[in-house]
């Protein structure tokens, strides 16, 4: 599916509607953001299946607040069961959950990535430590491995991102197969680098002010940034025709 690209003011425009989103049900929005982290918590606590039981189920929810977007912005009141919409039609269940699969997938790269670089390099310093080598350099090759690492982290993680920032809305609302919203999702990220600049700043100025109190800003912040991506979805997959079908709610 064809991504359009648009300005990069549009980013700005993004949260704007997610804001304007939020205040048609600023309520409702933060119990459905409420039971969806009691729903991450709750699942964290289960030991080993409970982590990845929350990787699968988290683009189902994550579509489902994308879902409640959609309804709002169609006219349609916001309904706590939005969030659990993926789970009520076997349609959406089946893909969302395979993208949640592939998501984790992404998770365990990560993790093989990080635990092979830490095991390489407590090895390295390990033996490092027992040769003439002076702690200075033995600290600055410790360094430069750490941030290499981190490069690799963040790399793959704005990937992961790239590719499921506008999948979650693609399977949820349009009806494409997973493995090719990802690739939409990304490609889509790619073409509208510069609109995603300037909402990731944004972003990063609305985060920071979101943790002053306590952390109780996100409790906003969350329902607006679903807002936001739903009309980003809008503006770059659904504007002049490139959906056919526009949202299947």
């Amino acid at each position: 599916m064809t991504a359009r690209q648009v300005e990069a003011g549009q980013g700005w425009q993004w949260v704007v509607e997610g804001w304007r989103l939020f205040l048609k049900a600023p309520g409702l929005w933060i119990v459905m953001l409420l039971i969806y982290i009691v729903i991450s918590i709750a699942l964290s606590f289960i030991p080993l299946i409970g982590g990845v039981a929350d990787a699968l189920i988290t683009p189902a929810l994550m579509g489902g607040m994308i879902y409640g977007a959609a309804a709002v912005a169609g006219g349609q009141d916001l309904e706590i069961q939005h969030l659990f919409r993926a789970f009520q039609d076997r349609n959406r269940f089946g893909p969302m959950l395979n993208l949640g699969a592939l998501l984790l997938v992404g998770y365990i790269i990560v993790g093989l990535v990080v635990g092979g670089f830490l095991a390489s390099w407590m090895v390295g310093g390990g033996m490092m430590s027992g040769t003439q080598i002076d702690q200075q350099t033995l600290i600055r090759m410790m360094m430069s491995t750490g941030m290499f690492v981190m490069l690799i982290v963040l790399v793959v993680g704005v990937a992961i991102t790239m590719a499921m920032f506008y999948a979650i809305p693609l399977v949820m609302l349009a009806g494409s197969p997973p493995v090719q919203a990802l690739q939409d999702s990304f490609a889509a990220c790619w073409l509208n680098m510069g609109p995603f600049l300037v909402f990731g700043l944004i972003y990063l100025v609305l985060a920071f002010l979101a943790a002053i109190p306590l952390g109780l800003g996100f409790l906003v912040l969350g329902p607006v940034t679903f807002g936001a991506v739903y009309s980003s979805y809008q503006d770059v997959f659904v504007s002049n025709g490139l959906l056919q079908k526009r949202t299947q709610l």
